[in-house]
């Protein structure tokens, strides 16, 4: 629609420029045929006159008044007179250059219009394009990728309506009246990952890209260059949107670096004044236990009460032992151990603490003599057995096996259980990732597997799920801790 009538804007415009000019050869004309001049003095009027024209109108309105000009020299000022004759030649060839002068002054006036006028819109554009991303930054970064952004690439470049599509959030924007449904158009855009350009309705529709990603699609619709200016209001919107998301991702990350200084105080505190309680706990039970005499049932509570609450003060030491290690690099005090016996010690408390789950502790074959620190690498085992006991089902047994391989040793703890998800084999390793089946089962932190891998690479091993094991029975970690050779030895000592 703005493009038919521009179009019948502009031939109004020319009309308007071959009247002018056909009143002006013939106000010419008038006033040169009663002097009986020769063609010299009418043909440079008529020349002016062309010039005049192309300077203020087009080439074509120009061109017409041109060709108009060349017929009344020829009949009013070539003899013979009132004829369209000519019998010298040398007036024809004068003629012709008349109309080829005016045609090339017309011509290249023309274009220098318009190149004027090219450059001077590109100045405007370049003008507002600056203003727009002044604009844009002094935004709060928030807000810059909201109807506040949009509402600014509109009033300043004139448009009737802005949309914005923003994919991360699949987040529709529309500022301003549209009168061809920009916003469908805009999504439509963005799922079709391809420009939308409608001269007839004037509108443009670009898909935002930064580094080859795709990050939503933004929609023009009014009086727009699509080429000199489409294109950088859609870099600008880009670059707006993209630095929203980058304010959104370190406001996240600042809330939640906060958030862990403030759980890990808070923990910290809890299991501090844990300690506390937890000792007069224990020294009234084994008082009651002590002085209870004949009562078996008073005894048997008494040592119920100590045993579950120097289980809770473990449970607070190991608490307090993952804060720290969670926060601080894991510097593990290093001496040789018997694998066998750091492993069968917490298998014992494990046996003693659960009764819904059974642990079977495979043949042992051969010494497996390691440089570890004990109390750490307990901490792991323990975790292991945590996670074995938390997510297995009722009644079923959770298995340690041994072996060996390339200067290694591998224990293995397998569960029956849920297995985990293949996508998710290396992510339950990372720092507060919890499972898809542990998020709906028992509580945790998603600290304990980041900090046992910790432990694991403090000691030159590795900590992973077993590839090797079937999925539909459960799942199988593989803790790994090089074999201490005297060679060994002697370089920890060394070093």
């Amino acid at each position: 629609m703005f493009v038919r009538e521009t179009q019948v804007s502009r031939l109004k415009h020319s009309a308007a420029q071959v009247a002018l000019g056909t009143t002006g050869v013939a106000a010419i004309t008038a006033l040169c045929f009663p002097a009986h001049l020769d063609l010299t003095i009418p043909g440079f009027l008529y020349l002016l006159l062309v010039v005049f024209l192309s300077v203020t109108g087009g080439f074509a309105s120009s061109a017409i008044v041109a060709v108009i000009a060349v017929a009344c020299l020829e009949y009013f000022f070539i003899p013979p007179i009132l004829a369209w004759n000519i019998d010298n030649p040398i007036d024809l060839v004068a003629l012709m250059t008349f109309l080829v002068t005016s045609l090339v002054i017309t011509r290249l006036a023309s274009r220098g219009r318009l190149d004027a006028r090219s450059a001077e819109e590109r100045r405007k554009d370049m003008a507002r394009l600056y203003q727009l991303a002044l604009r844009l930054l002094s935004l709060e970064p928030e807000l810059a990728a909201g109807a506040r952004s949009l509402r600014l690439f509109r009033e300043i470049f004139g448009l009737r309506a802005a949309c914005l599509f923003d994919a991360s959030s699949a987040k529709l924007q529309l500022d301003g009246e549209s009168h061809a449904d920009l916003a469908e158009r805009t999504h439509t855009a963005y799922i079709r990952a391809h420009d939308d350009r409608d001269w007839e309705h004037n509108i443009d529709v670009r898909c935002l890209r930064i580094g080859g990603k795709l990050l939503g699609a933004v929609g023009f619709e009014g009086d727009l260059d699509s080429e000199s200016t489409s294109g950088p209001l859609a870099m600008l919107a880009a670059v707006t949107l993209e630095r929203a998301k980058a304010y959104e991702c370190a406001s996240r990350t600042a809330a939640a670096i906060q958030a862990e200084i403030l759980r890990s105080a808070i923990l910290d505190a809890l299991a501090h004044e844990f300690k506390t309680p937890l000792t007069a706990i224990l020294t009234a039970a084994g008082t009651i236990k002590d002085s209870g005499g004949s009562h078996q049932d008073q005894r048997e509570m008494a040592a119920v009460i100590e045993n579950e609450a120097a289980r809770l003060g473990r449970l607070t030491t190991r608490l307090l032992r993952m804060q720290r290690l969670d926060r601080h690099d894991v510097k593990p005090n290093l001496e040789v151990a018997d694998l066998q016996a750091v492993v069968t010690s917490i298998v014992d408390q494990y046996r003693a603490q659960s009764e819904e789950r059974a642990i079977e502790l495979s043949p042992w074959h051969g010494a497996f003599p390691v440089s570890c620190d004990p109390e750490l690498l307990g901490m792991t085992l323990v975790q292991l057995l945590d996670n074995a006991f938390k997510y297995s089902r009722p009644g079923s047994v959770v298995k340690i096996e041994f072996g060996s391989e390339d200067g290694f040793a591998n224990i293995y703890v397998t569960n029956e259980g849920y297995p985990i998800r293949a996508e998710e084999r290396e992510r339950i390793f990372e720092r507060f990732f919890r499972g898809s089946h542990a998020k709906h089962g028992a509580p945790g932190t998603g600290l304990g597997l980041y900090i046992a891998r910790k432990i694991a690479h403090a000691h030159g091993g590795a900590l992973a799920v077993d590839p090797t094991y079937s999925r539909d029975k459960g799942t199988r970690f593989r803790l790994s801790l090089p074999v201490s050779t005297p060679h060994r030895q002697h370089e920890r000592k060394a070093s």
